[in-house]
């Protein structure tokens, strides 16, 4: 079985992309605004959300832009990540063979309200319009503009489709079906009448914060804090042909586990059943250095993701660290997973960890409030979403 590694990773935040988000993330430093009082046609019982991130078209050239033209936003900032990502790499040209993974959590419901408006006033239709509600556009267009024919899939298991993206070009790669991919997730929620922020509403699942602070594994926690979205790519390589081309390795890949909980669409089984199995598997008794969680500042799914980590790592899980970059940077769903693998990466790579932005800490758990130094030999990030949609990565820090 093939070695795996990351040789670029670009993610693109509202508090930052590539570098300046690892160094912001560090610093603790959000981007939580009010909600306008137009942004949703609805009442919500929410006060704050953080905005989707500006992406910058100079120097993507002219198909970017045109591209601009016939896609979703989460396309433009998928793509984006991706070309940053392959520049962040090294990689002068991707074989032709590089697969494309790349996760989305939501429908492009922008583009499904601008459609169903101008239907309904008698207006034209974008020509494109078509495509552009499509989720499947949003790998599609990574491979059309890098030019790059490998297999090309979109997965969507709602939080967890960053996740289980990254996690299947590893496969694709450790089993020796190719020598590279690029991968990742990316979300756009934004739209006009605000319909995806009242969808989480009304499911109770937003926080009630006074300062829109989702405060994660805290006894104050009431909710998750609502981002518009974000994008993130990582480049996945073979270990031998990275060492070859001299490439710098942020982190190694050495372990992918999913399951299902196949209990209830939006819920948590309380006993963590199939969560705690995943990690058994993949952590297989190793020592773990840093656990990144999924962390959403939900009352029962932080209680559910705590009683997890017990179960699995028992009083081992005094000494390991648990952070949640969405008590930073709110919850961006389908792009959420390939973020926190990349807060892993650069976390091993760097020999540095976050820290949280708590109330009243749970007890039980190591949450570090400040950013710090530490050694960092194996990580692990976890991602759960609805449907009982269950990923996580392992990894370690190269050779």
């Amino acid at each position: 079985m093939d070695r795996v590694v990351i040789t670029g990773i670009a993610p693109i935040t509202a508090i930052g992309s590539g570098n300046a988000f690892f160094e912001n993330l560090l610093n603790k430093k959000t981007a939580v605004r009010p909600i306008p009082p137009e942004y949703c046609s609805a009442s919500v019982s929410t006060k704050f959300y953080v905005p989707f991130p500006e992406t910058d078209d100079e120097g993507f050239g002219s198909a970017y832009k045109k591209m601009k033209t016939r896609s979703s936003k989460a396309v433009w900032a998928a793509a984006a990540s991706a070309l940053l990502a392959v520049r962040d790499s090294g990689i002068e040209k991707l074989d032709e063979d590089t697969a494309v993974f790349f996760g989305v959590g939501v429908p492009h419901t922008e583009e499904i309200l601008r459609t169903d408006r101008a239907l309904t006033s008698h207006s034209p239709i974008h020509p494109c319009s078509n495509p552009m509600m499509m989720t499947s556009s949003v790998s599609a267009w990574i491979s059309i503009l890098l030019g790059i024919n490998g297999i090309n899939q979109t997965i969507s298991t709602a939080c967890a489709s960053g996740t289980n993206a990254v996690g299947d070009a590893y496969w694709y790669i450790r089993s020796g079906r190719g020598r590279s991919a690029v991968c990742g997730g990316a979300d756009y929620l934004g739209c006009e009448n605000g319909l995806l922020l009242k969808s989480f509403d009304v499911l109770r699942t937003l926080t009630k914060s006074e300062n829109g602070l989702p405060l994660p594994f805290s006894e104050e926690r009431s909710g998750f804090l609502f981002s518009e979205g974000a994008a993130c790519a990582l480049i996945l390589e073979e270990y031998e042909s990275a060492k070859k081309r001299g490439a710098r390795i942020y982190a190694e890949i050495t372990g992918y586990g999913s399951t299902c909980d196949a209990f209830h669409i939006v819920q948590m089984p309380q006993d963590a059943s199939q969560i705690i199995r995943m990690l058994r598997r993949l952590c297989g008794g190793q020592k773990i250095d840093y656990y990144n969680a999924h962390g959403t500042a939900t009352v029962l799914n932080d209680k559910t993701e705590q009683y997890a980590l017990t179960e699995v790592f028992g009083d081992s899980l005094k000494d390991i660290p648990v952070t949640s970059a969405k008590g930073i940077i709110g919850h961006t769903i389908g792009a959420s997973g390939a973020i926190e693998a990349a807060i892993c990466a650069y976390s091993i790579k760097n020999q540095v960890i976050h820290g949280n932005i708590l109330g009243t800490p749970l007890a039980g758990l190591c949450l570090p409030s400040e950013t710090k130094e530490a050694k960092i030999e194996t990580a692990v990030s976890a991602s759960f979403g609805f449907g009982g949609h269950n990923a996580a990565l392992m990894f370690k820090k190269a050779d």
